[in-house]
């Protein structure tokens, strides 16, 4: 207080002959704050609402919004999801119409028109989709598929373009900030009015700094994917809300800890000097499309599988680096639903498309010969009449059962439909798929723990060898062929579609053992 006394005392012994000066520094303190404001209100309005509006672009058109409604609705035929998928692409259409008119720049638009035609190509698979009901699952699926890698990379490209460049906003604002502060130092020790007017100056840009911080948190935690934000020692500086729900840190924890703490231990090493070569330069990677999984350890959940991509800034006289997080997890479960039956825990009908085809091509490539075993439970609806649908589904369980633990482990095992299932079985020929069928059909016969226990299998093989090639539609055509075959000698038998091999038939009633 004394000293505060006394440096006004002389500051108004002075205000004579430094009233020009001060009047000079004032119109300079006043200048710098309408420049720092004019600085604001003609870039970071924009880019604030460039990022919110590619915020509610990905909640309304990513794996939450639009694709996943439209995935659903392929699936289960439910009017709702239509709605919903509809709703949601109006949704994405209004932003990309309003990034559209806010963002510049020819690369924006065109990233911008490259997203429109994939929702375009989209809303007409799913009205496609409703016009035509009659298709199965699997066609249906195979009919609407849409291609949206261009679309998934040009969001990132945006999003990468939006946040570093309010990084660098805010730096410039905290050391415009900084500078006029250093003045008001200044004028604390010269004049007491002016340090009231200075620290009105100061209030009203340390608001001015409380709103943009806040402005930039909400940006920050409407994304969906984690954000860090990393200094060139590989500390985390700072994170959003999704970061802290993938990984398990609360914000706190995560200011404490380095990137390297997120990488499993074994990997730790490499990646940081892998980090430090990216840090050496402005630059930006998206790990996404690399066939190998990334991993991050979390705090709960151990080690998940992630896309990262990275963006790479150098921001006054150091590099920082944004590094988003998507957690790949929750895609995957989607997916395991999706080709999963719900009943038996088998592959359906849509995974059996693309299994077959895989191993198709595979076998061909190593000259190896490729069966499709066809497996129908013999008087299952009479099963289903007489003691109901729920111990029918317990039947069919039962045989689903038995083939996983009757089966090579590299075997294919589908739920073809109702009673019918498929194995599909790389590298077996004609002779040895008969000795297989003949061995899985008397095991089942002759296991004492079945339910019903006369139940009996039906079962029609079709091989594709080494030199024919088999379209996927001839051989399950042939293996449907010989199951019908089996059925009308009497069931409870083993078919080849092969005429030139011999066909084992066995009667119902024949000895089994």
């Amino acid at each position: 207080m004394k000293k505060l006394s006394f440096n006004f005392i002389i500051v108004t012994v002075l205000t004579l002959t430094v009233n020009i000066s001060l009047i000079v520094f004032t119109v300079l303190q006043i200048n710098s704050t309408d420049a720092l404001q004019q600085s604001w209100d003609d870039t970071a309005t924009i880019k604030v609402v460039n990022a919110i509006e590619l915020a509610e672009l990905e909640r309304n058109f990513g794996y939450v919004g639009f694709i996943h409604h439209f995935k659903n609705y392929i699936i289960r035929r439910d009017p709702a999801f239509f709605d919903l998928a509809e709703r949601r692409y109006v949704k994405s259409k209004a932003s990309l119409a309003q990034l559209q008119n806010t963002l510049s720049g020819t690369s924006s638009n065109q990233h911008i028109n490259i997203i429109l035609e994939t929702l375009e190509l989209y809303y007409q698979k799913l009205l496609y989709a409703r016009d035509n009901q009659h298709l199965d699952i699997a066609e249906l699926d195979e009919r609407v598929k849409v291609d949206d890698s261009r679309a998934q990379m040009a969001l990132e490209t945006l999003r990468l373009e939006v946040l570093p460049k309010l990084k660098a906003l805010k730096s410039q604002t905290a050391m415009t900030t900084k500078q006029i502060n250093q003045r008001n130092i200044i004028l604390l020790t010269i004049l007491l009015p002016i340090l009231l007017i200075s620290s009105l100056f100061t209030l009203k840009l340390l608001r001015k700094e409380y709103r943009s911080s806040r402005q930039l948190n909400t940006i920050l935690n409407l994304s969906p994917d984690g954000i860090l934000y990393i200094d060139d020692h590989g500390k985390i500086i700072r994170s959003n809300e999704s970061a802290s729900s993938i990984l398990g840190y609360s914000a706190e924890e995560l200011s404490e800890m380095t990137v390297e703490q997120l990488v499993p231990e074994q990997l730790r090493a490499g990646h940081k000097n892998s980090r430090m070569q990216f840090m050496s330069k402005n630059q930006s990677l998206s790990m996404e499309q690399r066939h190998k999984n990334l991993l991050c350890k979390t705090k709960d959940r151990g080690e998940i599988e992630v896309a990262i991509s990275l963006a790479n800034k150098l921001i006054g006289k150091h590099f920082h680096t944004v590094c988003m997080i998507k957690d790949k997890t929750v895609h995957k479960q989607l997916t395991i639903e999706a080709t999963t039956d719900h009943l038996t825990g088998l592959l359906n009908r849509r995974a059996f498309d693309s299994a077959l085809e895989i191993e198709l091509q595979q076998c061909s490539h190593r000259q190896q010969p490729l069966s499709l075993i066809l497996i129908d439970l013999d008087n299952f609806k009479l099963v289903n009449d007489e003691y109901g649908h729920e111990m029918g589904d317990k039947a069919l369980v039962f045989l689903a059962n038995f083939l996983k633990s009757h089966s090579r482990q590299y075997d294919h095992i589908v739920r073809w439909g109702g009673d019918e299932f498929i194995l599909i079985c790389p590298n077996l020929g004609p002779k040895d798929s008969l000795q297989f069928a003949q061995r899985l059909r008397k095991q089942f016969f002759n296991d004492e723990s079945k339910w019903p226990e006369h139940q009996t299998l039906s079962i029609g093989i079709h091989t594709s060898l080494v030199d024919e090639n088999l379209s996927p539609k001839r051989l399950l055509s042939g293996a449907d062929k010989a199951l019908f075959l089996a059925k009308e000698q009497g069931k409870n038998c083993v078919k080849h579609y092969k005429d030139s091999l011999q066909t084992v038939y066995v009667h119902p009633k024949a000895n089994n053992d």
